[in-house]
């Protein structure tokens, strides 16, 4: 029968024990000051970076065309020597955004940017006012100041046409608009007043005024639409106009002031007189057009320009 020893336990225990004392040592040596102390050099680097910020801080204000202050010298990382002398300090560049900082006796040398620090009202021009929806609004309804808040963004994420003022007349929403959205120019409208038809006008048949009415509307209109019954002269409907509805201007085109064929009064004079004669429309003109005429009572042809329905001035 044979014996077996177990050595390995035996050898763990020795390892840990010769730990132990190399701890103990270390703690007892430290205590009578064989080792130095690393309290002692972070008070001395301390101070050695104190003095190197207070001479650049005193170096930056001499210089008021530097570009800002020093970046990253208060950074734990950014460590600075015991100098003998005074820091050197020089601009790198012309623009005086970066600058040299020296320490000839240590052999000692860091480049430092410089950058602007935002102020204030720099920090506040950051953000802007918005109006943000507290429900949503369907297409055409009014929307209410009660559904609206006031609220501030960054800058960078408020969109350009962003309504920073609401209107003062009554307004409507342009599509439907969802709660927690942000109101833009293009989501509202207000109300118009536009050219509205009193009754039903067939194709090519002369534009009056007569014929319209001005009513404000609270509906989306179309961007063509007629707002201004003034210089609807000379006009004539593109296609057939209904009854009650919008007047836009892709319904109108120039009116056929004179037909070929037909007769027409020949205006000729000055400002001190004037004489009319019948004539005969030798081909078709618009307002402003230049046809040719027949004058009836000379039976000759003569020319003139279309001044209005059935009606022509004589050239000179």
């Amino acid at each position: 029968m044979s014996l077996t020893v177990f050595k390995e336990p035996v050898r763990s225990a020795r390892r840990h024990l010769r730990f132990g004392y190399a701890v103990l040592g270390f703690a007892l040596a430290s205590t009578v000051g064989l080792f130095p102390t690393y309290g002692a050099a972070d008070t001395a680097s301390a101070h050695a970076k104190q003095g190197f910020v207070t001479q650049l801080e005193r170096w930056l204000a001499a210089h008021p065309h530097a570009q800002g202050s020093a970046q990253g010298i208060k950074d734990n990382r950014f460590t600075v020597p015991k100098c003998a002398e005074e820091f050197h300090f020089e601009f790198r560049d012309q623009h005086r955004r970066t600058l040299t900082a020296q320490c000839a006796s240590a052999g000692w040398q860091r480049n430092i940017r410089l950058r602007k620090e935002k102020h204030a009202h720099s920090v506040a021009s950051d953000y802007q006012s918005v109006y943000e929806l507290q429900r949503s609004v369907a297409a055409e309804e009014p929307v209410t100041h009660n559904v609206l808040k006031k609220v501030k963004k960054l800058s960078r994420h408020v969109a350009q046409n962003a309504l920073t003022d609401i209107p003062r007349d009554q307004f409507f929403a342009a599509r439907n608009l969802r709660k927690g959205q942000m109101l833009v120019a293009a989501d509202v409208y207000t109300a118009q007043y536009v050219a509205i038809a009193d009754k039903t006008i067939p194709m090519g048949h002369p534009i009056t005024t007569d014929l319209f009415r001005l009513q404000k509307v609270t509906s989306r209109v179309p961007n063509d639409a007629v707002t201004d019954l003034s210089g609807l002269d000379h006009l004539a409907a593109n296609r057939l106009i209904h009854q009650k509805s919008i007047l836009r201007k892709r319904d109108l085109k120039k009116a056929k002031l004179v037909q070929r064929g037909e007769q027409l009064i020949l205006s000729a004079g000055s400002q001190n007189y004037c004489i009319e004669t019948i004539a005969v429309a030798l081909q078709d003109g618009y307002f402003g057009d230049q046809i040719r005429l027949r004058n009836l009572a000379s039976n000759q042809e003569v020319r003139a320009v279309v001044s209005g329905i059935n009606r022509a001035k004589a050239l000179r």
